[in-house]
Order: structure tokens, then C-alpha cells, then sequence
């Protein structure tokens, strides 16, 4: 039997994943803006939070079944798998604050993850279509919310979401304690090709702090017209 070889960051299907990802990111919102009525689109979002949830569950079940399921490394408490929650429940609750969250972590934490993967954990071909479906249905639901269902951030949502996020690092530094864990890779430098993974433990931490708070000042620069065209209408009805 051959031994399975993890495949080659930015290689053939590496650039395969990511160009199904933007496929799929770009017609399934379209589809569900342009051609659904109101009850196709509470129906697709149903889809979408068991796609997104189930094959999480598949995952775990498929390494437990294998025996290669633990505690330090597989629960969902990376920003990706909290994000995988996060954005089920908000396309299911419509919460505003789970969906500015959802945003940062999902669209930051999600695009780092498929553009830099660390694939050093993953045993088969299962397991890299896993990492990557999972990561593309964050991003997936995070776009449909905005496209079909029209949510929108709050001027105040990146620094509420550069305070939570420190806030949970500071949680999963006592969590990775408890299960010997490297949550968030607090604890050790993750195997990716990301450059600002600079010098190792506790130095690279700062590169991903500022990676983190770049990424999310990028996505938010797309805001900025629709804040300033909301306080022009807040200014001519207070006239």
C-alpha cells in the first residue's frame, strides 16, 4: 500500500480547491439572491447549517473510528472551528453581533487557513477535502448573509472583534494548559507558509497578532463607503 503524501501547498490541487471555493462562493449567493423566493432561501440556509455542521461531525466520527481522535488536537476550538459554529448560528439567528464576529473570524481566519494550510495533521484524501470544504462553507455562509440577507457591519464592529478575539486567546492559553493542547497555535508555531510566522515560541505569536489585526483592517476597508453613505443619510434626516 502506498503511503499517503500530503499534497503540495500551492500545488495543482491546492489551486484546485481554491478555484471550486471562489466558484462556489460566487454562484450560490447569486443563485440565492437572484432566483430564490423568501422560503427557497430559508430552506437553503438550512442546508447550509447542516453541510456545515455534518461534515464536522463526519470528521470527527471518521478519526475516532480511525483512532486517531484527541483531545489536544481535534476539538472544534481553533478560530476556523469556532467559526463553523459561529456561522451556523448566525445565518439560523440573524444576531447581529454573532454575525460581525462571524465575519471577522471567518472571512480572516478561514481565507489565512485555505491560502496558507497547515496539512501536516491531515492522514487522507478525506481528511484534505474535509479541511478545505470546511473552511469554504465558513466563507460560504459569511457571503450569503451579506448577498442574500442583507446584514451589514457596525461602524464599531473591528474593534469589538480585535477585543473578543484577544479575549479568547487569553481563554484558549488556560484551555491548552487543561488539555495539552495548541488551540489558536498558542503554544507552538504552526506548520504553514504564512509570512509572519517570524522566529519561534512565544516571538511568531506577535507576527500572528498583527497578521490577525491586518486582515481584519482589510476586510473592513470595504465598509468604509457604506459608513460614510449611512452618516450622510443619518445627517440629511436629522436636517
Amino acid at each position: 500500500m502506498t503511503d499517503f503524501i500530503n499534497p503540495e501547498v500551492y500545488g495543482p490541487l491546492h489551486f484546485k480547491y481554491m478555484f471550486m471555493g471562489l466558484a462556489i462562493w460566487t454562484i450560490v449567493p447569486f443563485i440565492g439572491k437572484k432566483l430564490m423566493n423568501k422560503s427557497q432561501q430559508r430552506i437553503t440556509v438550512f442546508i447550509l447549517i447542516l453541510l456545515t455542521l455534518g461534515q464536522e461531525i463526519i470528521n470527527d466520527t471518521s478519526l475516532m473510528l480511525q483512532g486517531v481522535w484527541r483531545l489536544s488536537d481535534d476539538l472544534a476550538l481553533h478560530m476556523c472551528g469556532f467559526s463553523i459554529f459561529l456561522t451556523s448560528w448566525a445565518l439560523f439567528s440573524k444576531k447581529q453581533s454573532a454575525f460581525e464576529l462571524a465575519y471577522f473570524w471567518g472571512i480572516a481566519g478561514a481565507t489565512q487557513a485555505i491560502l496558507t494550510p497547515d496539512l501536516s495533521g491531515l492522514w487522507n484524501p478525506l481528511g484534505i477535502f474535509v479541511y478545505f470544504f470546511s473552511h469554504s462553507m465558513i466563507i460560504l455562509n459569511v457571503i450569503w448573509m451579506i448577498v442574500v440577507e442583507g446584514m451589514r457591519l457596525r461602524k464599531s464592529s473591528l474593534l469589538n472583534a480585535i477585543v473578543i478575539t484577544n479575549g479568547f486567546c487569553f481563554i484558549m492559553t488556560i484551555v491548552n494548559q487543561l488539555v495539552n493542547g495548541n488551540y489558536w497555535y498558542l503554544c507552538a508555531k504552526p506548520l504553514s507558509n504564512s509570512p509572519f510566522l517570524i522566529g519561534e515560541w512565544p516571538f511568531y505569536l506577535i507576527g500572528i497578532q498583527i497578521a490577525g489585526m491586518i486582515m481584519m483592517g482589510l476586510i473592513y476597508i470595504p465598509w468604509l463607503p457604506y459608513f460614510h453613505r449611512m452618516a450622510l443619510q443619518s445627517e440629511s434626516t436629522t436636517a
